[in-house]
């Protein structure tokens, strides 16, 4: 969406929440709706995040500044300039962001209900329990970040981190999903779901440079 029509919009309708009705963010749409913007406080800050190029906070937790998020949204590539990294004779770096992969386990915490036997937590994650028991054992989610650094090129996808690094060509990407905070890159047989700030402007790059790229194979 052009950034002048996003501007109406918040102007426009902000306070009932229709442009986090377009984010997908139907949580907050409904806050703004039954709060009117959450009671007007809601609406100005957007309006002001939309003027200032800040929407949502992005340009202050990501790599790619208020400028480069503006090129994206009137449809231009930035050329952005990258250390650490090799590029090949040709290549441009379009975007780069820090993200992170994660891994959820399901460890036990404790047990609930009766119990003739004794926990005892030997380390974060582990416990070890004596005697006999008859409550139900309690679970919970725990999650492990890995953080890294997601860079897209006219000629690859690149993902460095300190576990499930990548360097793939363009053409080796089978499918990309814009998720909710973040995106699913398949390759091959392989998928990887990255937490990124920028999700959806990575995936309009990805799409930009794709369309260019076909362009040019054509001619």
């Amino acid at each position: 969406m052009k950034k002048g029509l996003r501007l109406f919009i918040v102007i426009c309708f902000g306070m009932l929440g229709v442009h986090k009705f377009l984010d997908k963010d139907y949580k907050m749409g409904i806050l703004y709706l039954c709060t009117l913007g959450l009671f007007g406080v809601g609406w100005i800050m957007d309006i002001y995040k939309e003027i200032t190029g800040n929407t949502n906070g992005k340009s202050s937790k990501s790599l790619m500044n208020s400028e480069m998020l503006k090129k994206i949204d009137d449809g231009k590539l930035p050329v952005i300039e990258i250390e650490n990294v090799n590029l090949k004779d040709g290549e441009v770096c379009h975007y780069v962001d820090r993200g992170y992969t994660f891994e959820d386990k399901t460890v036990t915490t404790g047990y609930t209900g009766k119990s003739s036997g004794v926990s005892i937590r030997i380390i974060k994650g582990l416990t070890y329990r004596t005697g006999g028991s008859g409550g139900k054992a309690i679970r919970e989610t725990q999650r492990t970040k890995y953080n890294g650094t997601l860079c897209l090129t006219n000629m690859r996808v690149i993902y460095i981190s300190l576990k499930e690094s990548f360097d793939k060509p363009l053409n080796k990407i089978t499918a990309i999903i814009d998720a909710k905070d973040g995106v699913i890159l398949q390759i091959g047989s392989k998928s990887y779901s990255i937490i990124i700030p920028t999700h959806s402007e990575f995936v309009k790059i990805y799409n930009m440079i794709k369309a260019q790229n076909e362009i040019k194979e054509n001619y």
